[in-house]
């Protein structure tokens, strides 16, 4: 990836005072990109009506190109040659005569006008501003914040509706960034820029995927789906500076099809890497997984980003994301690039849209969507400022008009679920390593959203290409009695195959080695991790912004947080919240919680 920021006058301005802006820009912002950001930024001027576009790349790549008054950029290597290329007649690149595959925000535009973009998921996406004198556009909300405020960090403004929702939601819903006045376009939606004035227009409408009929009714897409799998694997491959990756590798679905996608091609430098113990299924699948294909397999216990202290990790996972809160929190205080080289790929099976994982059965009603909003909202803020955050999920689900409720569910899961959410965690990835999702590939949502919706959500699809691409890995168990869909209840006598029995059975235990097994010995503050619910309670009550947490919480919340904090043992906890689920959401909004102490003190903001 690249990080892109496009700062456009609003009309005559003078040439120094854009200079300056982009100066401070530069100079402010360069420290946050963390320590795969090596070269020195490229200033691209008066490419569209004297805005000046500044690139910080993450490699010697060039993403930048320019034929005649027309231009593209991409946060992608090499897509702004095919952007010019694909782009329509007149300098009008919103038309696009073929689609570009891939993921990535785009800038391209020509004299009078500059279009803005993000392909779905949008894991890069665009993000806007405007003061008196300029629009900006960027792929990272902080950099456009950094260039309103003249570079002065302490200027930047924060955005309390952005606190609000990320501790409702764990991320924005409406488009609200961490900083004021910095928003999110809505998924599959553009900037446009011309003449002074920025609005939010359809993004270029990508032609739905071609599915060939076929006369068995399970194989529809099945091809295509694989091509399109092949396809961004083998783009994300040729982009990568340093050849060696690092796979997440569980042994769930996700990540055995990825293993599999880069097994068939050959890739010598792939060190698969599981969390976990010597007891955990999942650490059983995975070492079987990498047995198989012969990789380097570690197993390793999390270490904290700094190892000295849990607090200061979870301000450096806001330095890492930009002001982003981890979507998922209780992963926060942990390293989660943690690579061996940087700028190795960090490969990981992100929300495949072919799973269609909201659509749990054939018939979808509004009840359901109900059920759904419901366990999607913390509902952990007071009556009033709950009653707003859950406007902005209702807002986007009204947004689909026309749509069914099962439309609604597997656009929740391509739209926010594999992009709002996905986004802090990219950020974070993107500082340390290239990012490596094969699945959030444009071509291969196109694919997803032509699939019959019961053999997307059913996994029948996915099952079928697993065949064709890693037949053998089907026999080798899941972890935790996992299933496909289509097998919950057995066999299929058309589908299975001889092997149900296997991919069904009890993992075996291997010889593996736990690394990092004392790596919180010798911490002050381990006690946040060890004893999450009463220790995290009894930090909230003494830090600095309690004050301010406590009028913005559920009263139900703040009485919670003070009866753990008075427990004299977590087993005393765990027995008060006593179903697990209960147990699991409580340490999730206290994270969250503590996350929202560290953003609101502002450290994260000293790079």
């Amino acid at each position: 990836m690249t990080v892109l920021l496009s700062i456009v006058p609003r009309g005559k301005v003078a040439k120094a005072g854009l200079q300056a802006v982009c100066a401070a820009a530069v100079e402010s912002y360069t420290p946050f990109l963390g320590p795969r950001y090596g070269q020195e930024p490229v200033i691209h001027r008066s490419l569209s009506s004297g805005a000046m576009l500044i690139e910080w790349p993450a490699s010697a790549a060039r993403h930048t190109r320019r034929i005649g008054t027309r231009w593209a950029s991409a946060t992608f290597p090499g897509v702004g040659d095919e952007l010019l290329r694909s782009s329509g007649l007149f300098g009008r690149p919103m038309e696009m005569r073929t689609p570009v595959g891939g993921s990535y925000m785009a800038l391209a535009g020509n004299r009078q006008e500059i279009f803005a973009w993000n392909t779905v998921p949008a894991l890069e996406a665009v993000h806007y501003g405007e003061n008196a004198d300029y629009l900006y556009v960027s792929n990272r909300p902080l950099a456009i914040a950094l260039a309103m405020a003249g570079g002065d960090v302490d200027a930047v403004e924060t955005s309390d509706d952005y606190l609000a929702e990320a501790l409702n939601f764990g991320f924005s819903m409406s488009g609200q960034t961490p900083f004021a006045g910095v928003t999110t376009i809505p998924t599959r939606s553009a900037v446009k820029i011309s003449g002074g004035r920025l609005e939010v227009v359809d993004g270029p409408a990508r032609p739905p995927a071609a599915i060939a009929p076929t006369e068995d009714p399970f194989s529809p897409g099945v091809a295509e789906l694989e091509a399109a799998l092949n396809s961004s694997t083998d783009r994300l491959l040729a982009a990568l500076p340093e050849k060696t990756i690092q796979l997440r590798l569980s042994g769930g679905k996700d990540s055995r099809l990825l293993l599999g996608l880069l097994r068939n091609r050959g890739v010598k430098d792939l060190h698969a890497v599981t969390q976990g113990s010597e007891s955990s299924e999942e650490v059983m699948v995975a070492a079987q997984l990498a047995e198989m294909t012969g990789i380097q397999h570690s197993v390793v216990r999390p270490a904290m980003s700094v190892p000295s202290s849990v607090i200061d990790s979870f301000t450096q996972s806001l330095r890492d994301g930009q002001g982003y809160f981890l979507s998922e929190a209780l992963g926060a205080p942990y390293a989660f690039a943690d690579p061996f080289v940087v700028g190795e790929g960090y490969a990981s099976g992100q929300w495949p849209t072919f799973k269609g994982l909201y659509q749990r059965k054939k018939s979808i009603v509004q009840e359901d969507l109900d059920h759904e909003w419901a366990a999607h909202n913390a509902q952990i803020l007071t009556p009033e400022l709950n009653e707003k955050t859950a406007k902005a999920l209702l807002d986007w689900a009204e947004s689909m008009p026309g749509s069914t409720p099962a439309e609604i569910l597997y656009a929740y899961g391509r739209d926010i679920r594999a992009s709002r959410y996905m986004q802090a965690s990219t950020v974070v990835v993107d500082a340390y390593s290239q990012v490596f999702f094969p699945f959030a590939d444009s071509e291969v949502t196109a694919v997803s959203d032509a699939l019959v919706p019961y053999l997307r959500f059913s996994h029948i699809a996915m099952f079928l290409v697993m065949r064709k691409v890693w037949n053998e890995s089907l026999a080798v168990p899941f972890a935790r009695g996992g299933r496909f869909r289509f097998e919950r209840d057995g066999p299929s006598e058309k589908l299975s195959g001889p092997d149900f029995a296997q991919r069904t059975a009890a993992p075996e235990p291997r010889p593996v080695t736990v690394l990092g097994a004392d790596r919180m010995a010798e911490v002050p503050d381990r006690a946040l991790v060890e004893e999450p619910l009463t220790a995290s309670s009894r930090y909230l009550l003494e830090c600095a912004a309690w004050p301010r947490l406590e009028q913005i919480l559920s009263p139900g919340f703040v009485a919670l947080i003070r009866r753990l904090a008075a427990m004299e043992t977590e087993h005393e906890a765990l027995m008060t919240l006593r179903t697990a689920k209960g147990r699991v959401h409580t340490r999730v909004n206290l994270a969250r919680a503590i996350l929202a102490d560290r953003w609101l003190s502002r450290e994260w903001l000293r790079p």
